[in-house]
């Protein structure tokens, strides 16, 4: 797997009609839509052949993205429009601090095949665990 690439926070754009915001779409090869839990256990998901762009349309949630061997927090609220992408090769988790799950939408880009480990939570490094903490309680 080569270099992953940086993290892009891109602002949602699209159409005001009434009371009704219209999104532009996001080219992707599916549209998957998730609910975040709370939970006190930090994991991190990797993906070898997928883009995530991810977008809160419920709640709010702490995405947790490790880049250059730190955790950085980018927060993301269903009242602030905001994709972010993450491409292939970045370890990602979430910190949801709501005690009601989080909606999100996934407009994923696959650029191979579905590896089944993809989808399975890795715990976080224990080197990694102090900066998870201190995320986590300065939200």
């Amino acid at each position: 797997m080569h270099a992953p690439q940086a993290v892009e926070i891109l602002p949602c754009t699209g159409l005001k009609a009434g009371v009704a915001f219209f999104s532009d779409p996001l080219p992707s090869d599916e549209t998957l839509v998730a609910e975040v839990s709370r939970s006190n256990v930090p994991q991190l998901f990797c993906h070898r052949h997928q883009t995530d762009q991810l977008m809160v349309l419920r709640g709010s949630v702490e995405l947790i993205v490790l880049q250059n061997r730190r955790l950085h927090r980018i927060s993301l609220r269903e009242d602030e429009a905001t994709w972010v992408r993450i491409p292939p090769g970045v370890p990602h988790g979430a910190i949801n601090r709501s005690r009601q799950p989080v909606v999100m939408v996934n407009a994923v880009l696959r650029h191979g095949p579905t590896d089944p480990r993809d989808y399975q939570a890795r715990p976080v490094p224990r080197a990694l665990i102090k900066q998870w903490d201190q995320l986590r309680a300065h939200g």
